[in-house]
């Protein structure tokens, strides 16, 4: 009975000293799911053990979420390029954790495909979801018109709004019919780089070490690898953690 008693005190020790992580991020379907699982919470539950650092799991609009971790409401975001990290003043883990792969959407007519550089695209008038600055991350110093989503920016492109449309590629999936319909081409432009964000207090600062240490053994012991195996949709970072 005494040592039942034991265990069950450090059990409860253990509990009541875990250290709660609360991540507020948006919703992408295959990687932030609604119901807590997909590929960026995986990741997140591969690094921060469940007994010492539970997940709590809460959704918001891309820039609100930035926000509440920026203002310590929440400790841990996803989808950050380095951009977003310098604009929002967030902590970033050392190492990407995947890569947007951003495309630009025209209309062959009014856009030609050589337009399609860097140098070249801050001369137009350009499109990109709210607080996600796709501008910025290409490195074009330039305003953009924030639309609301991709049907958004598709009326603004047949519309005459916009001449260019930058978006990541998984947002474009659940509108290529429309995106056909409306005679518009796409064209890859870069592999951006996306990181980890967490908030710029001590206990974020703490937090995104911890992350850091634990990346790099996980890459050591080969448990990185297979992460990435068992998400193929992941691109991990290049180049990888060596031992």
């Amino acid at each position: 009975m005494k040592h039942f008693c034991s265990v069950l005190l450090l059990s409860l020790s253990s509990i009541l000293s875990a250290q709660p992580v609360i991540i507020e991020t948006s919703l992408w379907p295959g990687f932030t799911n609604a119901d807590g699982s997909g590929a960026y919470f995986d990741l997140a539950r591969l690094v921060f053990p469940p007994d010492s650092h539970p997940l709590v799991i809460k959704t918001n609009h891309l820039g609100r979420a930035w926000l509440a971790v920026q203002r310590a409401q929440a400790d841990l975001t996803f989808g950050l390029t380095q951009a977003d990290i310098r604009s929002f003043r967030l902590e970033s883990s050392d190492l990407p954790y995947d890569e947007d792969t951003i495309i630009a959407v025209f209309l062959p007519e009014r856009v030609h495909q050589t337009d399609l550089t860097p140098s070249r695209l801050k001369a137009l008038q350009l499109g990109w979801e709210k607080s996600y600055n796709y501008g910025a991350a290409l490195g074009i110093e330039v305003h953009g018109f924030e639309v609301q989503d991709p049907a958004h920016a598709i009326q603004l492109l047949k519309a005459g709004r916009i001449e260019v449309y930058l978006a990541e590629s998984g947002d474009l999936d659940r509108v290529q019919p429309q995106l056909k319909a409306a005679g518009l081409q796409q064209q890859w432009l870069a592999y951006i780089p996306v990181y980890a964000g967490f908030s710029p207090t001590a206990n974020g600062r703490q937090l995104k070490n911890y992350w850091d240490q634990r990346i790099q053994m996980l890459w050591q012991t080969g448990e990185m690898q297979s992460f990435y195996q068992r998400h193929p949709a992941l691109r991990p970072p290049t180049p990888e953690v060596k031992p």
